[in-house]
């Protein structure tokens, strides 16, 4: 199930069958067709629950989530009598019933109405960039003092803020600010551009660093993401290598995530505790941080209730990560993350609830911590998505312990 085709059986929509991953999706769309989708920079994820959460990426400031692309998908559900049939449903499609079942998958999560066995994705998804520009840097923690993490975290909040409009110029601009527990040394940022006019990315890393003292080069990879080796400002190369340089293969390992959308810049009292957990001197993990992407632009273009994905006016999404090899240190690693969160959002019972600050959490990024993860994960759409559940998985066979539930 790893086939990447042109079906002219579905007006010439691009077919992803469910057991691909991103980077067959990537290099084969690129090679044969010039065309891409804005999904992961994690490429040896699996399109089949990737895309039904949602999907986004490092283009996704300038094309929106991976399923607001999604044109068709071919689930094997099962009815009230156990029969078992192969359904094929159209964002238009005239059935309302199979319009509905689309719909469900364009955020949905996996595990919830049945085996994803095909995608499509529409006849006019995006043509992919030629060339991309990469910048990383990054900052010492030994010279990174409390009210320069601040002025960073402030910076970083505010030019997002400013920048998340749907037509907004800065649109071709992607970053992430990895910020790891101080055991690892430096904070990354690292920043993709893929417009023409660079000026702009050298203005974003200027507007970042006001305040913060002069950037370094970054010495240490960050998560997924390897040290881009740079002499320059940034490095310019085609747009199919850029993907290829801003991930590599890590050793298996146990983890785990939390998440969060912002509305707003980070408060003074958030920052204030994401300061504390990272230099927190009674562990000591160079694996564990806070990665802070960039969001809005043409995500925000599409209503809460167009697909399944309810946070469509976020400037910035969070994931809280810890890595560790060893069984024996589960208690320790869970622990430290779950006082990092709870801390962040202790005036809001611990979890980013939906407000003018927060948004809730990704459903990709699963967390059995959390306690209302209906609407943290879907907010309002959640009532329309167990409607789905009743019409096509009505003895609950699809099930998991955040599954969408029967009415």
């Amino acid at each position: 199930m790893r086939k990447i085709y042109r079906d002219p059986d579905t007006n010439g929509a691009f077919c992803v069958e469910g057991g691909c991953t991103l980077w067959n999706v990537y290099t084969q769309l690129y090679d044969e067709y010039g065309v891409t989708i804005p999904a992961g920079s994690c490429y040896s994820i699996g399109v089949g629950g990737h895309i039904c959460g949602g999907g986004y990426g490092l283009l996704s400031r300038k094309h929106g989530l991976t399923v607001d692309h999604l044109y068709a998908i071919e689930v094997v559900c099962v009815d009230a009598n156990d029969r078992a049939s192969v359904v094929k449903a159209f964002w238009n499609d005239p059935d309302v019933k199979r319009r509905k079942l689309f719909w469900g998958h364009t955020g949905g999560g996996g595990g919830n109405f049945g085996v994803i066995t095909r995608y499509w994705f529409s006849p006019s998804i995006p043509q992919a960039p030629e060339t991309a520009y990469l910048s990383s840097f990054a900052w010492d923690w030994s010279s990174v003092s409390e009210g320069a993490f601040a002025t960073l975290l402030g910076n970083y909040g505010q030019f997002f803020a400013s920048h998340s409009g749907v037509d907004d110029p800065y649109r071709d601009l992607s970053s992430v600010l990895s910020l790891p527990h101080v055991s690892a040394h430096q904070i990354v940022l690292t920043s993709q551009f893929v417009g023409d006019d660079v000026r702009l990315l050298e203005e974003f890393i200027a507007f970042i660093s006001k305040g913060v003292g002069a950037p370094r080069p970054a010495l240490h990879p960050i998560g997924c993401h390897p040290v881009i080796r740079q002499s320059d400002p940034y490095r310019l190369m085609p747009w199919i290598q850029a993907m290829q340089t801003l991930n590599e293969a890590g050793p298996n390992q146990r983890g785990k995530y939390k998440s969060a959308y912002m509305n707003a810049p980070f408060p003074e009292r958030q920052i204030t505790a994401i300061w504390r957990a990272l230099t927190d001197p009674n562990y000591q993990n160079p694996q564990a941080r806070l990665q802070v992407d960039s969001y809005g632009c043409q995500i925000n273009a599409v209503s809460p209730s167009r697909t399944a994905v309810a946070q469509r006016s976020s400037i910035m999404k969070l994931q809280y990560q810890t890595h560790w090899t060893d069984p024996r240190l589960d208690v320790c690693h869970l622990d430290w993350i779950r006082r990092f969160y709870t801390d962040v959002y202790a005036d809001t019972d611990g979890a980013p609830r939906p407000n003018s600050v927060t948004d809730g959490c990704y459903v990709n990024y699963c967390d059995m911590d959390l306690i209302d993860w209906p609407t943290l994960y879907y907010k309002e759409n959640y009532s329309d998505l167990a409607a789905v559940k009743a019409l096509w998985d009505p003895t609950n066979k699809f099930h998991h312990a955040q599954s969408i539930r029967l009415p």
